[in-house]
């Protein structure tokens, strides 16, 4: 018998109780709400986009080996739920059948492809000889690999055939994200619209698109040309989209991070996602790491291509992003929870029967759960009904 004491939280930000009690690895009791509680105890977090973590890198090693190390780089830290990020790479298909049995095994959630049919002058920490338009013949066979675990790709709005890949996408149970993009507005809401517009013709039941780390590898907000940062937010908003952000503080500022959780949530709750985007060195100490196939040196906690010096991905966990967001004052614990389970879980389709997810408290189902001083210190994690 487990208790779990303080602000209990759901999915969704709302509290529900003053903690819960576990029997047998289930949820035997939630407590009631009580005045004066000191601490949370949150659901398990979910990660849409993370290359890796604890010295391995989902692109790079696609072993079942590689991929215990970087889960348990993340689950150590109350992340209950993973979904593996590629890169751009020449060769997508190794990884992905790779990442397709962990999914199988219940150890991932799904795969997310980040390129490689992105924007050469946007391409970040990506290979630039990796880079390359849409072929819908080499995606179906992708998307067949994957078994039914892709859930997103990263797509430039203005490459060739974005419409006809976000079809395929989406034919496939998975949606497109749009980012590391050169793209206008105007460009950027013609996919949007195209996209939700085939999403309903077929009665597709999620967010159709999202957007990948919102701000990063695209053109900055304008006030005579706003890209497509406001075509994205504004899609967030009416629940055709929803966006990701890194909150580690260090891809973007934090009030600008606030302001934009703040914005959508207004009128879409589950509109805005913490993603970690975090590569190998994620829970590792400073040094020499590697994404994709390229050098990366963290330094002081920051990754960064030895070749010139972009930002290659992060270092944090979700609950270290929430520690930093609510501790700093910019966001409310509900609010930040909501990004980091809620929203996440709603973006790709995830419930409460996929390993790791808990959105609700309901007596005799697994608990995934992460519990919190009140100064937001981690004390326990607990996954599956399983303490450490």
């Amino acid at each position: 018998m487990i208790e779990l004491r303080g602000k209990l939280l759901n999915g969704y930000g709302k509290i529900v109780g003053s903690g819960v009690r576990l029997e047998d690895g289930v949820v035997a009791e939630v407590f009631p709400v009580e005045e004066g509680v000191e601490g949370w105890v949150t659901p398990g977090f979910i990660d849409v986009h993370c290359h890796g973590g604890g010295g391995a890198s989902f692109p790079d090693d696609p072993s079942a080996e590689g991929v215990d190390k970087a889960v348990e780089a993340h689950r150590s830290f109350g992340t209950t739920a993973l979904i593996a990020s590629t890169v751009s790479l020449i060769d997508t298909l190794t990884p992905i059948k790779g990442l397709a049995q962990a999914c199988e095994e219940g150890k991932l959630v799904g795969i997310h492809l980040e390129g490689p049919y992105i924007s050469p002058a946007k391409c970040g920490a990506q290979n630039p000889a990796a880079i390359r338009m849409p072929d819908l013949d080499e995606l179906r066979g992708w998307l067949e690999a994957g078994k039914g675990w892709i859930k997103t790709m990263t797509i430039a709005p203005e490459v060739d055939n974005a419409i006809e890949a976000a079809q395929l996408l989406l034919d496939y149970g998975a949606v497109p994200s749009w980012g590391h993009t050169s793209a206008d507005e105007e460009q950027t809401r013609a996919v949007i619209e195209a996209t939700s517009a085939y999403a309903a013709k077929i009665g597709f039941a999620k967010p159709p698109q999202m957007a990948t780390h919102l701000f990063n590898a695209m053109p900055p907000l304008g006030h005579r040309a706003p890209g497509p940062v406001r075509e994205l937010m504004a899609a967030a908003r009416r629940g055709e989209a929803v966006v990701e952000l890194v909150a580690d503080t260090v891809h973007v500022h934090p009030d600008l991070v606030a302001d934009v959780v703040t914005f959508i949530q207004r009128e879409n709750p589950l509109g805005v996602v913490f993603v970690t985007d975090a590569m190998e060195g994620a829970g590792m100490p400073d040094g020499k790491y590697v994404l994709g196939g390229q050098d990366v040196d963290i330094v002081d906690g920051v990754a960064r291509l030895s070749r010139n010096g972009a930002i290659a991905g992060g270092t944090a966990r979700v609950a270290e992003e929430v520690q930093r967001m609510v501790r700093g004052g910019y966001l409310d614990m509900e609010a930040a929870v909501r990004c980091g389970v809620g929203a996440p879980a709603h973006a790709v389709g995830l419930t409460q029967a996929d390993p790791g997810v808990t959105l609700e408290w309901k007596v005799g189902e697994p608990a995934n759960a992460v519990v919190f001083t009140e100064d937001l210190e981690v004390t326990t994690i607990v996954r599956e009904g399983v303490a450490r």
